[in-house]
C-alpha cells in the first residue's frame, strides 16, 4: 500500500519539479491533459465498460443517489462551518464548492488500477473492471452537477452550461460503453473472429499510460497554483480540509456500521463508495476560477492535495481493516 502512495507521489512530484524547477512549459501540459482527458480517458473507459456484465450495471444504480448524497452533505457542512468561521461572498462560495465537489473521476481510478499492481490481493477482492464501471456510474450525477452548480459557486456567475461542459468526452465514453453492454453488441465487439477484439486490445495499452501521465499534468497543475494563504483563504481552506479529509470519510465509516455491513454489498461497491468519500477537491475548480476566485481556490487547492498525500495511507489502512469487507 505505501508503494502505491510512494508511486503517485513520485509521479506527481516529477510533473511539480519539471514546471517549476525545470522549465517545462505549462502549455505542454495542458495540450497533453487535454489529449488525455478528450480523447484517451473517454476510450479507456469505454474498453473497461464494454467488458463488463450487465448485471454489473445493476448493481450500480444507486451510485447517482450516492454522488447527490455525498455532494449534498459537503455543500451543507460547508455551508455550515464556512458561516460559524464567518466566512462571506466569494471565499464562502469557494469554499462551499471545494468541499462539495471531490476530484471523483482521476483520483479514484488512479487508485483503481495502480493499487492492485503493489497489493494483488487487492485486485482479488475489488477488481477494475467493475469499479470503474461504478465510477463512470457515479460521473453520470457528478460531473453535469459540478460544471453547472460548481462553477456558479467558483465564479459568481449565473450563466447557462454549454451542452459540452455538462456531456464532456469521459461522459460519452461511459455512455458508449453502458450502449455496448446491450448483449447483441456486446457479443459483436467481443467476437474473437471479428477485428473489434484487437481495437478493443490496442484501446487498454491505450489506457494502460493515461494515468501516469495525469499524474504529471496534475503535478504540473499543482505547481502553478499559488500558496499565498491570507486569512480568508486559510479559513476557507480550513473548511475544506475539515469536510473533505473529516466530515465526509466519517460519514462513510458511519454509514458502513449502521446500513452497509449488513446489506452484504460486493467489495467492489464498497470500494468505490469508500473511494469516493476520500477524495481531494477537483482540479476542474481552478479552471472554472481563473480571473474570477482564483486567488481563493488556488491555495486551497494546493495545500489540500499535499494533505491528501499525507492522509490517504490512514485512510486506505481503516478501510481494509473494516469487518466483514
Amino acid at each position: 500500500m505505501l508503494y502505491t502512495v510512494l508511486q503517485i507521489l513520485a509521479l506527481a512530484a516529477l510533473g511539480f519539479f519539471l514546471t517549476r524547477l525545470w522549465g517545462w512549459s505549462q502549455n505542454f501540459f495542458q495540450s497533453l491533459s487535454r489529449l488525455l482527458v478528450n480523447v484517451v480517458l473517454p476510450i479507456y473507459f469505454f474498453a473497461r465498460i464494454s467488458q463488463t456484465d450487465v448485471s454489473d450495471l445493476r448493481r450500480g444504480f444507486f451510485f447517482p443517489l450516492a454522488a447527490m448524497l455525498v455532494i449534498g452533505a459537503g455543500l451543507l457542512f460547508s455551508s455550515i462551518i464556512s458561516s460559524v468561521v464567518g466566512l462571506k461572498g466569494k471565499e464562502k462560495r469557494a469554499a462551499v464548492a471545494l468541499s462539495g465537489f471531490g476530484n471523483s473521476g482521476i483520483v479514484p481510478l488512479m487508485l483503481i488500477e495502480s493499487f492492485p499492481a503493489t497489493v494483488p490481493q487487492v485486485a482479488d477482492t475489488f477488481g477494475t473492471l467493475m469499479p470503474t464501471m461504478f465510477v463512470g456510474v457515479y460521473l453520470l450525477f457528478q460531473s453535469p452537477v459540478l460544471w453547472s452548480l460548481g462553477n456558479y459557486l467558483v465564479a459568481g456567475e449565473v450563466k447557462k452550461p454549454r451542452w459540452n461542459e455538462l456531456l464532456t468526452p469521459p461522459l460519452l465514453g461511459i455512455l458508449a460503453g453502458f450502449i455496448f453492454l446491450i448483449p447483441p453488441l456486446q457479443r459483436l465487439l467481443l467476437n474473437p473472429v471479428l477485428p473489434f477484439t484487437s481495437l478493443l486490445n490496442a484501446a487498454h495499452r491505450l489506457g494502460q499510460g493515461v494515468f501516469p501521465l495525469l499524474l504529471l499534468c496534475l503535478g504540473s497543475i499543482i505547481a502553478a497554483l499559488k500558496g499565498r494563504v491570507e486569512r480568508q483563504t486559510g479559513l476557507a481552506l480550513a473548511t475544506a480540509a475539515v469536510v473533505r479529509f473529516t466530515l465526509i470519510p466519517a460519514c462513510f465509516f458511519a454509514v458502513y456500521f449502521l446500513f452497509l455491513k449488513d446489506l452484504h454489498l460486493s467489495p467492489a461497491v464498497l470500494w468505490v463508495l469508500f473511494l469516493e468519500t476520500h477524495t481531494p477537491p477537483a482540479t476542474a475548480l481552478a479552471i472554472m476560477s481563473m480571473g474570477k476566485n482564483d486567488a481563493v481556490v488556488s491555495p486551497v487547492l494546493l495545500w489540500t492535495y499535499i494533505a491528501y498525500l499525507a492522509v490517504l495511507p490512514a485512510y486506505l489502512l481503516l478501510f481494509l481493516s473494516l469487518p466483514g469487507l
